[in-house]
């Protein structure tokens, strides 16, 4: 009697039913064989079943299978945090933001009032919280609420005293403690400032910390993503991202940049960079040269046209930056600089063309510019001359649209969110969201990206429609373009043989659908290094 059949490994699969998604656009009738964590083989339907019988077939009823999108910039604790925080995002005024602090409070009332999302840009008047507005609600209790990009903090009156901040209290080198006419701090901090208040905040034990970043990464994976690039982790998340690493707990790709912290940087540069493939390793040092637009920390060539009292800040000193990045690059690290105004742009790419000038480029991994905002038209072609990474938020854009132009005034305007421009130069593009600064939703940021309109439809007809970008360079900028700014290009964020089995299916037309449909695209079904792994949290 014949023996039945072996059953085939669950590793060894041949999905088809779906068109695939390449950088050479849809394919159609094409199939992909999976097996031990890699991608065996693609290419039809009919020749690939007969070539693999053993393969345990997956149907896939329509829509669209693509490389598993890869986030190219996001705060993972701070995205696992925002869930221990009250979410300040949404409130169209001040008061609808106080009465879900008052809300928030009652329901956690121990400890200090934490929260994020706050935007004063969205609100009427466009004016900066006080610490008096939150003594009502928070009374003794020191409150420290970030603003949504991160790169401000409202304070009450019992946090700045705790920090010891008054009148003679002189701005931090890199920060801003705003006052009042009469000298008084008003309870908005900027940059470096943050610090003073932040330190003061109890650190999260190690396996309180360990739950924020498994429950980002478990949102991220959510949102259709098998792979990250962490942008600034200390000492204890790296600490923690190993022991996570080593338990097989990290549930999607890690690629960690540390904070900028000198003594931190040399010891990890000492281990040397991983050059395989695996789930956590250490990337390189994310820097930070400038502040955020929304805070008027951004450092322009010239005075803001909204506030011409000031051109932004040098969060760090661009000098104290180059010595460092050239450190970084000869170590075989990749520097991943962040830099929002012209003149942060512009002193990024400089201090980037001179550590390859003096030391050249030791490793295949280029320098990264994160978010590249504001850029002149002449520096926005130099990034593809000098081969840096323009690593993008397209949601910034949206966000931003309705108050970019105060700052900049009409003169400059041209230079923001300049896509196209460095595209056409040969600047090699990185998508990401910056969360918890933005939704992580990638196809919000593939909206975002083609139109240059938030979901409302403003402004009409986008802002600087000229720099849109088409859906094709979108979604590679979130796949192929993050896996060759990561140094992986043949082995992540691509559908082809020998790379890793890293799959995200869609139940749409990826290529046809309008915008708004694209904006509404919920992941279907994720694999994860061969393994299909549940989209929910």
């Amino acid at each position: 009697m014949p023996m039945p059949p072996a059953t085939p490994p669950v590793s060894y699969r041949l999905i088809k039913g779906a068109d695939l998604w390449t950088d050479q656009g849809q394919q159609h009738g094409q199939a992909v064989v999976v097996r031990k964590g890699r991608i065996l083989a693609v290419g039809p339907v009919e020749v690939l079943t007969k070539a693999h019988p053993k393969a345990q077939q997956v149907e896939l009823p329509g829509g669209t299978l693509l490389p598993g999108l890869i986030e190219g910039h996001a705060h993972v604790g701070g995205l696992g945090a925002l869930s221990r925080k009250a979410n300040l995002t949404g409130p169209a005024d001040l008061s609808g933001t106080l009465e879900r602090l008052r809300a928030w409070t009652a329901a956690h009332p121990k400890g200090w009032l934490l929260g994020r999302g706050w935007d004063q840009n969205r609100w009427p008047g466009k004016a900066f919280p006080r610490a008096a507005d939150l003594d009502a609600i928070t009374g003794s209790r020191p409150a420290f609420l970030q603003r949504v990009d991160g790169h401000a903090a409202w304070v009450n009156t019992a946090a700045l005293a705790l920090a010891g901040i008054g009148p003679k209290t002189p701005d931090p080198e890199g920060g801003r403690i705003l006052k009042d006419a009469s000298g008084k701090p008003t309870g908005i901090l900027l940059d470096a400032a943050v610090q003073l208040v932040e330190k003061l905040i109890p650190e999260p034990s190690a396996t309180e910390l360990e739950a924020r970043l498994k429950a980002g990464l478990a949102t991220l994976r959510a949102n259709g993503f098998t792979a990250v690039a962490d942008m600034g982790a200390g000492a204890r998340e790296l600490a923690a991202y190993r022991r996570l690493a080593a338990a097989g707990a990290l549930p999607i790709r890690v690629f960690a940049y540390m904070n900028h912290d000198h003594a931190l940087m040399l010891r990890e540069l000492r281990q040397g960079r991983a050059k395989s493939l695996s789930f956590f390793q250490v990337q390189g040092v994310k820097f930070y040269l400038d502040g955020a637009l929304g805070s008027r920390g951004a450092r322009l060539l010239a005075p803001y046209a909204d506030e011409p009292s000031t051109q932004g800040l040098w969060v760090t000193d661009p000098a104290k930056v180059a010595l460092d990045v050239s450190i970084t690059m000869r170590a075989g690290f990749q520097p991943a600089i962040h830099a929002i105004g012209d003149a942060a742009n512009r002193a990024a790419l400089d201090l980037i063309a001179a550590a390859e000038r003096k030391a050249g480029r030791s490793s295949n991994l280029p320098p990264r510019i994160e978010h590249a905002q504001i850029v002149t038209a002449e520096d926005a072609a130099r990034f593809g001359k000098l081969g840096v990474v323009a690593s993008i938020q397209p949601v910034h854009c949206t966000s931003d649209h309705s108050w970019t132009p105060a700052r900049l005034g009409p003169d400059r305007v041209d230079e923001a969110f300049p896509w196209r421009a460095l595209a056409n130069g040969g600047a090699l593009l990185a998508f990401g969201s910056d969360a918890p600064v933005e939704d992580p939703n990638p196809f919000v940021s593939l909206a975002a990206a083609e139109t240059r309109q938030d979901p409302a439809g403003d402004p009409p007809g986008g802002f600087l429609p000229a720099q849109r970008l088409t859906r094709a360079e979108a979604i590679r900028a979130y796949t192929s373009g993050n896996a060759a700014a990561l140094g992986h290009a043949k082995e992540l964020g691509t559908l082809q043989k020998g790379a890793v089995a890293d799959l995200l299916w869609v139940q749409v037309p990826l290529g046809s659908l309008s915008p708004e449909a694209l904006r509404k695209v919920k992941p279907g079904r994720l694999w994860v290094n061969g393994v299909e792994v549940p989209l929910g949290h």
